[in-house]
């Protein structure tokens, strides 16, 4: 009976691991706000107000996109993507990921 236990809790362990390592992804609009705060520095200050509408729109199209990408791919896909991006530096790389 101890040893069906422990193997259940090592078991469950085990799963708890391969979720938090494959599975579990930031939400859409944390990896929407990682690609704007990417264009923002990109584009430089020198724009004000025309590159904060901009990316407002961004944001919004982006979180459609990552929501759908997440409904129709699954978990394991965007958690692909999700962590690719949120690693980026540029916003080619980010946007190279699949």
């Amino acid at each position: 009976m101890k040893l069906a236990a422990t193997f259940i809790t090592l078991f469950l362990a085990l799963l708890a691991a391969l979720w938090i390592a494959f599975v579990r992804a930031p939400p859409p609009n944390e990896v929407c706000q990682r690609k704007a705060d990417i264009l923002r520095a990109e584009a430089g200050n020198e724009h004000g107000e025309a590159v904060e509408r901009l990316l407002d729109q961004y944001r919004l199209g982006c979180r459609k996109q990552a929501e759908a990408l997440l409904q129709l791919r699954g978990k394991l896909v965007y958690a692909r993507h999700a962590k690719c991006v949120m690693a980026a530096r540029t916003l080619s790389e980010a946007e190279r990921c699949g």
